[in-house]
C-alpha cells in the first residue's frame, strides 16, 4: 500500500501532523576504501612537499569528496558510483544532507590538473585539503549515528479510541543494501500503543528524501521550517 493511500486508510494527514526525531541507530555503508583514508593520503602527500606530492595531494583530495559523496549515497540506497559529480551533489543536498558548492572547486580542480596538465598551486591544495576535512569530518560525525526514526502525531485529540493517534517511520537497510522507511500506524493502548498497520517508503520515493531532509534537520536544528515545507510540499505530490 503506498503511504497516501495508508494514510488515508488510517484517517491520518501527514501533512497536518507534529513531527520529532525519535533517535536511532543508522550508520554509513563501509566502502573498501574509506574517503577518510583518502583524505589521509591527501594529508600526507601535502606534508611530503613538490610537484609529485602536490599532484597526488590533488588527486586523493578528489578521491576523498567523491567517495564521500558516495558514502552517503549508497547508505541510503542509490546506486550512484557512476553518477558524475553534479548529479551526486544534487541528489546528496535533496536528502538535505551537507555539501558545501566549494566541492565542485575542488573538483574542477583536479579536472584542470588532468585536462590542461597545469601544475597545481600550493595554497589551492592546500584550501582544497581544509574543505575535503570539512566536508568528509562533518559528514562522519552526523552519522555517530543518523536518527533513523520520525514519529507523526495528530494535531487534534483523537476522536474515539479507535482512531490513529500517531505514526512511527523508521529507517532500515537490508544486507542486499535496500533502503526504506517503515511506517506503523498505531491506536491508544498501553505503552506506546497498539500497532495496526504498516508500510514501507523506498529509497527513491519523493517523500523519502523529504523524511531524511526532515531527520537531518531536526538532528542539526538548521532549516527545520524549511525542511517541514519541503516535506508537506512532498507529500502533497503523491
Amino acid at each position: 500500500m503506498e503511504i497516501k493511500e495508508f494514510c488515508v486508510a488510517h484517517g491520518f494527514d501527514l501533512s497536518g501532523s507534529g513531527v520529532a526525531s525519535g533517535g536511532g541507530s543508522f550508520g554509513m555503508t563501509d566502502l573498501k576504501i574509506s574517503p577518510i583514508e583518502f583524505l589521509t593520503l591527501a594529508e600526507d602527500d601535502f606534508e611530503r612537499g613538490g610537484l609529485a606530492a602536490l599532484v597526488n595531494a590533488t588527486t586523493n583530495v578528489k578521491r576523498a569528496i567523491v567517495g564521500q559523496l558516495d558514502q552517503l549515497l549508497i547508505s541510503f540506497g542509490y546506486s550512484s558510483l557512476r553518477w558524475n559529480v553534479p548529479k551526486k551533489i544534487e541528489r546528496v543536498r535533496a536528502l538535505g544532507l551537507l555539501a558545501p558548492s566549494l566541492l565542485r572547486k575542488v573538483v574542477d580542480m583536479r579536472n584542470f590538473l588532468e585536462h590542461e596538465y597545469a601544475t597545481p598551486e600550493l595554497k589551492n591544495v592546500e584550501e582544497a585539503l581544509d574543505i575535503a576535512s570539512l566536508f568528509v569530518m562533518s559528514a562522519s560525525a552526523m552519522f555517530i549515528p543518523f536518527d533513523d526514526v520520525l514519529e507523526f502525531s495528530r494535531s487534534e485529540l483523537p476522536v474515539s479510541d479507535s482512531s490513529v493517534t500517531h505514526l512511527t517511520a523508521g529507517l532500515s537497510r537490508e544486507d542486499s543494501g535496500r533502503v526504506f522507511y517503515t511506517v506503523y500506524a498505531y491506536e491508544p493502548g498501553d505503552y506506546a500503543g497498539h500497532c495496526v498497520g504498516q508500510c514501507q517508503i523506498q529509497s527513491g520515493h519523493v517523500l523519502f528524501e523529504a523524511m531524511v531532509k526532515l531527520s537531518a534537520s531536526l538532528m542539526l536544528r538548521y532549516k527545520v521550517n524549511q525542511a517541514l515545507s519541503d516535506f508537506e510540499a512532498a507529500y502533497a505530490r503523491l
